[in-house]
Order: structure tokens, then sequence, then C-alpha cells
């Protein structure tokens, strides 16, 4: 049973319901998969494999024929640093992260709030008149993806294009059920290199007509070890963009649908409208937007009685981790009011997610408003239908009814 348990996971049918699986998987410390793939799924486990330097985020150290050795990136591209291990991790991110965080830019994401807070209530007021709609398709995917291309100095107009090439540019081998499916693979190189050269064209056109937007200033970037190179930009461009909306969109979706699963929550956070950061927390810990994450052994590692062989690929499953219940009291249990969310849906160690606080800040304006204004909303459906990824896990449509929509 073991050896087949992961490729149940990543099979669409389970999409709705994975959590069963989970739990099979949390009773070995690693189950080894028929193809030698070994997921790991409890939260210690996990916690500590995220912080060890003998497994490597590099796809380049993993052999051809398994999981990880069938994704290339597009041409004219350079991995990202999110698949990269250090040093060149930190040199990458760091170059990033200057223009989009502390130490150099401690205020930026806060400086964000009015334009989310602007851009929610926009997609709220237009809703006013309806008694029932889809929150994805209307509410929780333009907002995100909108954000990323103010990021990123991408015309508003080009949002709605980019954001749907990027599903299928996003589609991971490793979580198919057939990792070298040649019709997804296919499907996946093409919108790779849709996406390359959109962001090929724009960053040329910034170079020549810079804004003030981070794209630009990386673009410009005259400090220490500035600018990257234009395969590193590109790439970058591209991982920024992806990264910043569609986790986002999962996040706000899912964290909804808990919501309206559990009228006392809801009750709950519309008498308080501060638990909304505990609602987003919550929601991370029980219903996160990446459940799994892969990685290379470059060591042997011994976890509990299993020895990880020197090669392997390694599967994080952050989203069975989240319900040990050896970690987490009533790990099943949906409480805004929990007092210990340390859940790993950010990751952990030097590739703790570049995006969370803008993430978070996201969910949170999205639900506090969204429970404030809907007057007496229902699901229409449930479950509701999910987006083929297994690791990128969230609705494709959320059907909701409501009997009306307050002012702002």
């Amino acid at each position: 049973m073991a050896s087949t348990l992961y490729k149940q996971v990543l099979h669409p049918d389970s999409r709705p319901h994975p959590w069963p699986l989970y739990t099979e998987l949390r009773k070995e410390p690693v189950s080894v998969q028929d193809d030698g793939t070994c997921v790991v799924s409890g939260y210690d486990e996990v916690s500590a494999l995220l912080r060890d330097p003998r497994i490597s985020s590099d796809r380049g150290k993993a052999t051809p024929d398994s999981r990880l050795g069938t994704g290339v990136p597009a041409p004219g591209t350079a991995p990202t640093f999110l698949v990269r291990d250090n040093p060149t991790h930190d040199q990458l991110r760091g170059l990033a992260q200057r223009h989009f965080g502390p130490p150099a830019r401690p205020g930026f994401v806060e400086s964000l709030r009015p334009m989310v807070e602007e851009l929610i209530r926009d997609h709220i007021d237009h809703l006013t008149g309806r008694s029932e709609f889809d929150l994805v398709s209307e509410f929780s995917y333009p907002i995100p993806v909108r954000v990323a291309c103010h990021l990123l100095g991408v015309p508003p107009e080009d949002a709605a294009t980019l954001g749907h090439i990027s599903e299928e540019a996003v589609s991971s081998p490793e979580f198919l059920v057939d990792p070298h499916d040649p019709e997804a693979a296919a499907a996946r190189h093409h919108a790779q290199q849709t996406l390359a050269d959109y962001f090929l064209a724009h960053i040329e056109r910034l170079r020549k007509k810079p804004g003030q937007d981070m794209l630009s200033r990386m673009i410009h970037d005259d400090g220490p070890g500035g600018p990257m190179s234009l395969p590193e930009l590109l790439s970058t461009a591209t991982m920024l963009f992806i990264g910043g909306h569609e986790t986002t969109v999962n996040l706000i979706s899912s964290s909804m649908l808990l919501l309206l699963r559990h009228p006392e929550q809801l009750a709950r956070l519309q008498a308080d409208p501060s638990l909304a950061a505990g609602a987003i927390e919550e929601t991370l810990r029980l219903e996160p937007s990446v459940h799994l994450r892969p990685r290379v052994a470059v060591d042997d590692i011994a976890v509990g009685d299993h020895t990880i062989p020197k090669g392997s690929t390694v599967i994080l499953a952050l989203a069975a981790a989240n319900r040990d219940p050896r970690r987490f009291p009533d790990p099943d249990t949906f409480d805004i009011t929990r007092p210990d969310t340390s859940h790993l849906s950010f990751g952990s160690g030097i590739h703790f997610c570049f995006g969370a606080g803008l993430g978070r800040m996201e969910g949170q304006i999205a639900v506090r408003e969204l429970t404030r204004r809907l007057v007496n909303p229902h699901l229409s459906q449930d479950p509701p239908p999910y987006r083929p990824m297994a690791d990128l896990r969230g609705p494709s449509a959320l059907r909701i009814t409501v009997d009306g929509v307050r002012p702002a």
C-alpha cells in the first residue's frame, strides 16, 4: 500500500479530500514509493529536513530518470533561487529582496496596503446586486494577479492573459501521476516559453523607460552584486509573477471555503474582525496553498529508523505535516483562535516563502472585508471543483449565494 499512496495523492480524484491518504503516509517516517521517491509527512521530520543542508532544492542534482529530473527551464532563462542552494541562493534572493523588503526597503510591503484595500473594495462593489457568483473568477483570482502585475510594472490590461498562461507554466512534472507525460510536458514548455517571451520584451521596455516597480529597480540595480544577468532577471520576473499570485488565489478561496463550512467560526470573525489574522493562519495550516515540496538528498539521511539514500527524490508533504496529531491537538479542527499555528505552509530555512508577508496581508484584508460585507453567504456547491495540481491545491471555482452586499 505504501508504494502507491503518493500516486493516489497525485491523482485528480483525490483533490477534494486527500487527508485520509496523508494520515496513512504519516504512519511511516519515510514512505518509499515504487519509483524510489521518498515521501516524508510528519511535522518534526519535515520541519527538520526543510533546514537540513543534506537536502538540496537543485533539480540538477537529481538523476535524469527521477521525478525531479524531468523539469527543464525555458530557453534563455536561468534556474531561480527557489531551486538553488547556497551560496547562489542567498546571492540571487538577496538581489531581489533588497527591492522588496528589509533591510533595504523595510516598509515596502506595508506601503502596498492601500492599493490592496482599494482592489478588494472595488471587486466586492462589483458583486452588488448579485445573489450568486464564483468567488475564484470574480475575486480570489484577479486581485493577486493585479498585485503581482503592480510589483513588476506589468500593464493591468495584460493581467488576465498572463494569469491564465501561468496556470499551465506552473504545472510541475514531479507532481503528476506520470511525470514523463509528453502532452503535459509540451503544454508546460509552451506556457513557460510564452511567459519568458513576454517578460523578455517587458524587461527591454523597462530598460528604456523604467518605472518605480520592483522589476525596474532590479534591472537598474547599481548596488553590490547587481544587477542580475538577463537570464536571471527573466527567470526571477517569471517566478515572482507566478509565485506572487498562484498561492494567494488558493489562500483566499480556501479561507472562505473553511469559514462557510464552519458558520460558528464565521460568526466569531464577523463579531471580531481582528480575528482575520487567525483565520488566515489556521487556513494556511489546515488547507495550505502549497501541499508538497520537492528536494534531492545529497547524502544519506537517517529519518527515524529509515535512511534516505543519497540521490533520492524527496517529497516533503507540508499539508500532511500541518495535520500531524503529534504536533497539533485536534489537528483536523478549524479554529481561528487556535493559540499555536506554527504551520509549515511557507516552508522554513533559507527557502522560507519570499512573499509570505504580502500573501498574509492580501488574505487578511480579503477575509475581513468579505465576511463584513457579504450578507448571509452560503456555499452553492461543496465540495467545489479543484484545480488539477496536487502541489498548488485550491478550488478552481467557489460558487457562493448571498442575500446582498453591504456598502463599503
